[in-house]
């Protein structure tokens, strides 16, 4: 079979891989040291973008990808997506006084799993948290709210290896999901003082995209403008916040900053409320820079959506695209 497999040319091999499932290609892959070295890179290939749920066995099979030296090359995403009853299985998790899980990189499954960051998987710099619920996710009488792990617990410890290790940001996605219907970002499972740590703030100033679908809440306002004025360095911003009454009052706080971001490429602002003026005054702070401005299912505009499309786009030397959608 290795005699075989060695005989074919590498550009036929690589198409029959392409075909195959991935538990099929993983199964190709480890029948021998010669298939190995001719396919390794084809499977590397499927594995830029990783799943990850909290779980005992999630941390193992990220540790195997981070001992591979070909294939940690490709892991540049880690996507938490899985239905909130599921995660975090197979750990034990405290939770402190405040409400955030307690020491979780003193827990020797985080522990490992922030060192492979550092170390090895020195490609992945964007995390993904977009939860779902199916059919098979218990109804909400059959879950303890303050027991289980759930997506703010997932963000947390992530937020929390970021203010450990000062680890570089791309992408931070962070959102209600598909279908998902539980309250996130509730504050009291964030990890506190974040905003005043010199070790988060050197790793999270340099994200360049930020996604955020929430509920506004009084409690985690702050974050969540916080979020936002401390990566100065953003290209790409994702906003869509509820309800419409306090996101008016959010955007306005946000466009009087002088810590906005001021290089930004792509503007989105969706499924909320936002007044002409603020809007105006937050997409001039990237005047120099805007390429796309998104704006879809926005209250708040009414009778100045006239005027701001025909004034937009000579008002920004780079704009190329403006999206209005369902704006009143």
């Amino acid at each position: 079979m290795s005699t075989f497999i060695h005989q074919i040319p590498l550009e036929i091999l690589e198409l029959v891989c392409d075909e195959l499932e991935t538990r099929d290609l993983a199964s190709l892959v480890g029948t021998c040291r010669d298939t190995y070295h001719r396919t390794i890179n084809r499977l590397a290939q499927r594995y830029t973008e990783v799943h990850l749920d909290f779980s005992q066995d999630s941390f193992n099979h990220i540790h195997a990808i981070a001992n591979n030296k070909v294939m940690r090359e490709q892991v540049h995403r880690l996507v938490v997506m899985t239905p909130e009853p599921y995660l975090g299985r197979n750990l034990e998790w405290q939770r402190s006084a405040a409400g955030h899980i307690h020491s979780p990189l003193q827990i020797p499954a985080v522990q490992r799993f922030r060192n492979d960051l550092v170390e090895k998987l020195t490609n992945c710099r964007s995390f993904v948290m977009s939860p779902v619920r199916t059919k098979f996710v218990p109804e909400e009488a059959d879950i303890n709210d303050s027991e289980h792990f759930n997506p703010d617990d997932a963000a947390g410890i992530l937020l929390e290896i970021i203010a450990d290790t000062s680890l570089p940001m791309k992408l931070f996605w962070y959102g209600t999901g598909v279908n998902y219907t539980s309250s996130i970002m509730d504050i009291q499972r964030l990890p506190k003082n974040l905003f005043t740590n010199p070790t988060f703030k050197s790793g999270w100033g340099q994200l360049e995209n930020l996604h955020l679908d929430h509920k506004l809440t009084p409690y985690n306002y702050s974050f969540i403008l916080n979020m936002i004025l401390h990566a100065p360095h953003l290209r790409k911003i994702y906003l869509s916040l509820a309800p419409r009454d306090l996101a008016i009052e959010f955007f306005s706080d946000l466009a009087q900053s002088a810590s906005l971001p001021s290089s930004l490429e792509r503007i989105a602002i969706c499924f909320t409320s936002i007044r002409a003026a603020d809007l105006i005054k937050i997409l001039n702070h990237s005047r120099q820079t805007l390429r796309r401005v998104i704006l879809d299912d926005i209250g708040g505009l009414s009778s100045d959506m006239s005027k701001l499309q025909s004034q937009l786009p000579g008002c920004f030397p780079q704009l190329e695209t403006v999206d209005f959608n369902k704006c009143q």
